[in-house]
């Protein structure tokens, strides 16, 4: 038993497989989520740019949605949005009471192929005050 076990050492061809075999499915999984975040990401960031400028607790239901757009165009590549598609994807909400704010509300789906009949979905469903000139002058 004592001779045997000074023999066995190191890793064995099956356990390399395995190990190799979950490294790759790893990479696979974050190569295929990766772009979904990432353009996440970007809308989150072009959203944030409109809600929080100065003029945007003013701004008209359409201006808010093109200058939704128009960051769009100018950041990103994304071209998930137009203009005759914005209203499905983002809607307005008027204040409950007179203190609070205007909610942009964004809400899509977003697939990418993970192997063979296997997609992964990104379901984005968020709101985001539109602040304006909050606590400005």
């Amino acid at each position: 038993m004592k001779h045997m076990r000074a023999r066995q050492e190191g890793l064995t061809v099956g356990g390399l497989m395995f190990v190799l075999a979950f490294i790759g499915a790893v990479v696979l999984f974050a190569v295929r989520t990766f772009p979904l975040y990432n353009e996440k990401m970007q809308i989150v960031s072009a959203i944030n740019t409109v809600v929080s400028h100065p003029d945007s607790a003013g701004m008209s239901d359409k201006d808010i949605r093109d200058q939704f757009l128009k960051n769009m165009y100018a950041t990103t590549n994304i071209r998930r949005f137009d203009a005759k598609n914005i209203k499905d994807f983002i809607t307005i909400e008027k204040p409950k009471s007179a203190g609070d704010p205007k909610k942009l509300h964004l809400k899509y789906e977003a697939r990418n192929k993970l192997v063979a009949d296997l997609d992964l979905l990104l379901v984005v469903d968020q709101e985001f005050p539109v602040r304006g000139n909050e606590g400005g002058e």
